[in-house]
């Protein structure tokens, strides 16, 4: 089996504040804490999914052994990546769930290893309270002046 770097195997949702979501095609995971949201790619949206449902990354790896972009290495920086950004954790789990055939389809037929990128253009909108913090005669999504504005 091919092993990834010796680190943590398993890993879990950071906290249910982390959200995910498919978007006319297009794969967003959202950090409702902080405003922050991530877009990815095919293979990286198919690892998170795989991941977050429990699969072990030295299963992934195995899957895509020899696969032309997807490798053991790209495995685990993508999952350290989104332990950098706060969206998962390493986790103790010992069973890995079983990973689904097209995971290992779209994994072993991409170009590219998996990519995410963070953008927080829009955390404060995202962080707005619609209820108190909405300037009344303008509505959603102008929020009112505060002290300092």
């Amino acid at each position: 089996m091919t092993e990834c770097h010796g680190s943590a195997s398993a890993y879990s949702l950071a906290s249910p504040d982390i959200v995910s979501e498919e978007f006319e095609g297009e794969f967003v995971i959202l950090d409702l804490s902080c405003g922050k949201y991530y877009s990815m790619d095919p293979a990286a949206s198919v690892l998170w999914r795989a991941i977050v449902a429990g699969v072990h990354l030295q299963d992934l790896a195995a899957a895509v052994d020899g696969a032309p972009a997807v490798t053991a290495q790209s495995i685990h920086e993508f999952a350290e990546k989104l332990v950098s950004y706060g969206c998962l954790v390493r986790s103790g789990a010992q069973a890995s769930a079983p990973i689904d055939p097209a995971t290992i389809d779209t994994l072993r037929a991409s170009t590219n290893p998996p990519t995410v990128e963070m953008f927080d253009d829009l955390a404060d909108l995202i962080l707005a309270d619609p209820i108190h913090d909405v300037e009344e005669t303008a509505g959603w999504p102008i929020r009112k002046p505060t002290a300092a504005n």
